[in-house]
């Protein structure tokens, strides 16, 4: 059976157990000593914050040790402080530790209890030991954050005040490691705290390079369960009602280590220290033998009851502002105004119209609630969570910690930390809203963190991010290293890194930095991304797109994946599927707005509301204002709604700098309002702002292009963009373009073989080389590059259509038909379908101008297999007549029934139906198809054609009648051969 090992730090804090008498070999009486008040601080936390760090029975076992206080020692309930689970938040033990303080007297005992997480971790060379609170953070950064309670300054601090007094004060510790993610600290944590306090008798749970278990059976820790026994006087061997510390220590080893040792195969060795071992810990009184262990351990659920109940829960009794101050908190309503919590609170303590007990108690739960709720939050940043709450939210969290710090003494052992905490909230609100036009106050808030804290790991990774957006890398990369240092073990700033090289283009070392980061995380859903971010910028869409369909195993509806498969089949020409992907984006998950209104076709009102919900729910989000302003530039005309566009890009541009989006859409929408010469400058600015930026040069490439045919300016724009970024296959697709449009193909291959050097396996470079060589009619060429390009990745449509027409023009039907019909398995987007089939028709049209009707019949046949609609096959059809395979062709087109449209689709076919039955001498169907004809009552009658079945028909007059009607120029035998066989023409129309 697999053993139930807890990692639980139980300090029952025996600091300064003093004694001024000496000691020989023989337990000395303590009947002439001075024993003042007993006073405890019990501390259990099962239940953390954070699921990594819950534990199974630390709250038992502190519900155990406080009825035994309560039951043995006789401690009065008001000289206890007793914090269970979450109710044990780190700015509540620290208050409980001062208001003990307060009480002290010379010669008073003092027990301070933790059952809970410890921890030990070292930063260049420092190592600092930590009691974590049920509110502290699982990824070990505990410098300058909230949620922990720092050993050294618990030592020197409050433990030595107390000492200082004369006060005896007792040290427990159950340590071990349960669920705990590092291994490390609770064994260090060990050594740390045999080599604190050093004025102290202390109960240590195990030894350096132990762990500590615990019982499903007795739910407790093997250590808790046999000390409180022990205390009862189960370890009073010689039975003299005087229990030494030798005697527990011998009663712990032997219970312990010889059980742990049995049930786990395990060693787990119990550590006494004090003075002198033979001292008399405590007499065993004869009336307190009534009250035996298993009394004790009986009332621990009530106990623990009793300890979880806020002020919320207390009775009816209580003074009126009391009951007023627990509504306000049961609505969180906190402070802001006259009955919000706080307000109550300060009215209260102002007119002193409530006992001082009252107050700490109110202030107590004031503090946890905003506490605890703002340290949670740090802890998602500090998981390295990348989907957070918005600004609002961080805001809102950091106004909860500027209340903890009016409600704080100014000697606050966490002060500091609070404070540092909410300097940190306020910046990354500004960060987390990308508002560039504040970055400055954010820097200005970190460095005074740092100034209070510089060991705070968490403030250099959020101060990496500020430099990273702001292109200053090297700052960016001491900050994220220091951090990185501080807590080598927090790969969030491990993985900022990688967002640091990226930004500068050097994906090589970002790669390596994210694949090391899913090697240690395998689920590391972020890392995924950016790398699959990377293989698209890269052009390996193939890789990418293995990366996202990863992701979706263990996050099916992970937006950024979905939206990324999306993308990846709209860039390989699979139009359709890139909308069956956006499909299972909903809107509230939804990155790209304005694709998600295309795909799902939303109208004008959906789509405005949409977007307005967005600036609403993060309004200070730059994207938001330009997805807007976009949708209003691209969709109307109306004046007023190009102005209200203009604000929105204005304004997206003060949020952010950075949004090279915003300047090239203000740019498009100067040029729409005529504004032509003002529109480049926006460019100009965005560049300005955007030193590095490939990407900004691109877009203004593509606008000299397209606006104002600048093809000179468009390819320095163009190539700037790729000396930028050497990567950016879009940047090579225009540029390519652009050069084979202008007949200049050598500049095309030279520049694609340069970056194949490097890149050799991106298909879209083998693509470009493929357009290159059909543009210059070297087919072979084009169809060897296409093929390279596919057998990188099979599974891109553009690629296997683009080899279809190669084949076309080299008179390769079947590798054709093959790679075309590829392509339309991948890409059902009709659009596309029908482009292929309009090539493969004029192609064929071509053929036959050249005299070869045998290719021409394979391309027409093509296109109505890999396209079976109506224009294809009524072209075969019709192509078929003209050949005089008639059999053929009225088969064809009398299976286009279904595929008919309209009423001209109709007159067509049966046009043809009526010509093809004349040819094969068809009467019956021939007479049933023309009085179809004249039954659709056409607005302009074929007089060639009723001449035509007037004379089949043998009715001479009326074909001479009808003859006549036609214009002369239509009987031409060149004008004739394209709409009439050669039979018809010769009998019917000629009558030869």
């Amino acid at each position: 059976m697999k053993p139930h090992i807890k990692y639980i730090l139980i300090f029952f804090f025996a600091i300064g157990y003093s004694q001024d008498d000496s000691r020989g070999s023989v337990g000395e009486s303590n009947e002439n000593i001075v024993e003042g008040n007993k006073y405890a601080i019990i501390i259990g936390i099962s239940d953390y914050f954070e699921d990594n760090l819950k534990l199974n029975y630390a709250d038992n076992d502190a519900a155990l040790f406080k009825n035994y206080l309560s039951d043995i020692e006789k401690i009065p309930e008001e000289n206890i402080e007793l914090l269970i689970n979450k109710n044990a938040v780190a700015l509540n033990i620290e208050n409980a530790f001062r208001q003990i303080a307060k009480k002290i007297a010379e010669n008073d005992i003092v027990y301070v209890y933790f059952a809970g997480h410890g921890d030990v971790v070292e930063d260049f060379g420092y190592k600092e030991g930590y009691l974590l609170a049920a509110d502290s953070n699982a990824n070990r950064e505990y410098v300058g954050t909230g949620g922990v309670i720092a050993l050294d300054r618990l030592n020197n601090r409050i433990i030595r005040a107390l000492t200082q007094k004369n006060a005896n004060v007792i040290l427990i510790l159950d340590a071990c490691r349960s669920g705990f993610i590092f291994e490390d600290g609770p064994q260090k944590n060990m050594g740390t705290l045999q080599a604190m306090f050093e004025n102290t008798s202390k109960f240590l749970s195990c030894g350096v390079d132990e762990l500590s278990y615990e019982s499903s059976d007795l739910q407790h820790g093997y250590f808790t369960h046999y000390f409180v026994k022990g205390l009862t006087g189960e370890a009073d061997d010689n039975a003299d009602n005087e229990l030494q510390f030798r005697e527990i220590d011998d009663y712990l080893y032997d219970n312990v280590a010889s059980t742990v040792s049995e049930k786990h195969n395990q060693k787990q060795t119990p550590v006494v220290r004090t003075k002198d071992a033979r001292a008399i810990l405590k007499k065993i009184k004869e009336e307190d033998k009534i009250v035996s262990f298993e009394d004790v351990k009986k009332a621990i659920d009530q106990t623990k009851v009793i300890a979880a109940r806020s002020i919320t829960d207390t009775d009816k009794s209580l003074p009126a502002q009391v009951t007023q101050f627990a509504n306000a908190i049961k609505s969180e309503s906190y402070y802001g105004k006259s009955s919000s919590a706080y307000d109550i609170y300060k009215k209260a303590k102002a007119d002193n119209s409530i006992s001082e007990s009252y107050l700490e108690k109110m202030k107590t739960v004031l503090l946890s609630q905003l506490s605890s709720s703002a340290q949670q939050l740090i802890n998602r940043y500090i998981s390295g969570e990348k989907k957070l709450p918005n600004a609002r939210t961080f805001q809102r969290e950091a106004k909860h910690l500027d209340i903890c710090l009016e409600l704080m003494d100014d000697d606050n052992l966490l002060k500091d930390r609070i404070t540092v905490s909410k300097l940190m909230l306020e910046a990354y609100s500004i960060i987390r809203n990308r508002n560039t036009a504040r970055y400055g106050l954010a820097k200005k808030k970190l460095l005074n963190a740092l100034n209070i804290e510089p060991r705070a790991a968490y403030v250099h990774n959020a101060m990496g991010i500020v430099y990273n957006y702001e292109a200053v890398y090297d700052s960016a990369y001491y900050h994220f290293n220091t951090a990185k240092k501080l807590i080598n073990t927090w790969e969030t700033p491990q993985v900022n890194l990688g967002d640091n090289y990226i930004d500068q283009y050097k994906f090589d070392e970002a790669t390596e930095i994210f694949n090391t980061a899913v090697g240690i995380n395998g689920n590391d859903i972020y890392s995924k991304l950016r790398l699959a971010e990377i293989n698209i910028s890269q052009g390996k869409y193939h890789i990418a797109e293995k990366i996202y369909k990863e992701i979706l195993e263990t996050e099916r509806n992970n937006s950024e994946a979905l939206e990324g498969l999306a993308n990846i089949e709209t860039l390989k020409g699979n139009n359709q599927a890139a909308n069956e992907w956006y499909t299972k984006i909903s809107k509230t998950n939804t990155i790209d707005l304005l694709r998600y209104i295309e795909a799902k076709k939303l109208d004008d009102k959906s789509a405005e509301q949409l977007l307005l919900n967005a600036i609403d729910s993060e309004p200070e989000i730059s994207k938001r204002y330009s997805d807007y302003a976009d949708y209003l530039r691209t969709n109307t005309s109306k004046l007023t709604r190009l102005k209200l566009a203009d604000s929105l890009y204005k304004t997206a541009i003060v949020n952010d700098k950075k949004n090279i989006a915003a300047y090239a859409g203000r740019a498009w929408l100067f040029y729409k309002l005529n504004r032509k010469a003002k529109s480049k400058q926006w460019f100009i600015d965005g560049i300005a702002n955007n030193p590095i930026n490939s990407d900004i040069h691109l877009k203004y490439g593509e606008f000299l292009e397209v606006a104002f045919k600048n093809d000179s300016d468009a390819i320095t724009q163009y190539q700037t963009a790729i000396d930028k970024n050497k990567n950016n296959i879009n940047a090579y697709v225009k540029l390519v373009d652009v050069y084979n449009r202008l007949k200049e193909t050598d500049k095309s291959i030279a520049l694609l073989k340069t970056a194949m050097q490097e890149q050799p396996n991106v298909p879209e470079l083998w693509n470009l080389l493929g357009k290159t060589h059909f543009a210059n009619a070297n087919y072979t060429e084009a169809i060897n590059s296409y093929k390279k390009a596919i057998a990188i990745d099979e599974s891109y449509s553009k690629i296997h259509s683009n080899l279809g027409y190669s084949a076309v023009e080299s008179n390769d039907v079947d590798t054709a038909k093959k790679h075309f019909s590829i392509s339309s398995s991948q890409n059902k987007d009709i659009n596309a379908l029908d482009d292929i089939a309009a090539y493969i028709i004029n192609a064929a049209k071509t053929k036959m101008s050249f005299g070869t009707p045998s290719d021409a019949k394979a391309l027409y046949k093509l296109a109505y297999d890999i396209h079976p609609t109506f224009t294809t096959g009524y072209e075969y059809a019709k192509f078929l007549y003209l050949q005089e395979e008639t059999t053929q062709s009225i088969e064809i087109a009398e299976s286009l029934a279904d595929k008919i449209k309209t009423k001209a689709n109709k007159i067509d076919i049966i046009k043809l139906l009526v010509k093809a039955t004349i040819d094969a001498n068809d009467s019956k169907k021939c007479d049933a198809y023309y009085n179809g004809l004249l039954a659709l009552k056409t607005q302009q009658q074929d007089f060639l054609l009723a001449a035509v079945y007037s004379s089949y028909k043998g009715n001479l007059s009326a074909y001479n009648s009808l003859l006549s009607k036609v214009n002369p120029f239509l009987i031409k035998d060149n004008k004739l051969k394209d709409d009439y066989s050669k039979s018809t023409v010769s009998k019917y129309i000629l009558r030869n």
